[in-house]
């Protein structure tokens, strides 16, 4: 049996907003919403392929083959870094 933990388990889902035609701004949803850090990528589905411009972090642009894959890349920034 797994002992809880004292400090809590960090979600590592984006809060996703949609803005249109298959695209979507992924954000932090641990920062406040005044935070320039919160934006982590804008998402545009075209062409059977998820494009995602990465705006926190590394910046670049990223081809995915779903959307569920774009999702797992940017949950992944949003991990914590363990050492």
């Amino acid at each position: 049996m797994l002992a809880p933990t004292s400090t809590p388990r960090r979600d590592r889902h984006p809060d996703l907003q949609w803005v249109g035609d298959g695209a979507w701004v992924a954000s932090d949803p641990f920062a406040d919403q005044s935070d320039p850090h919160r934006v982590i990528a804008y998402l545009e589905c075209k062409d059977s392929r998820v494009y995602v411009l990465w705006v926190s972090g590394a910046t670049g642009v990223c081809e995915f083959p779903s959307l569920r894959e774009a999702l797992d890349a940017i949950a992944e920034r949003l991990a914590p870094q363990t050492a």
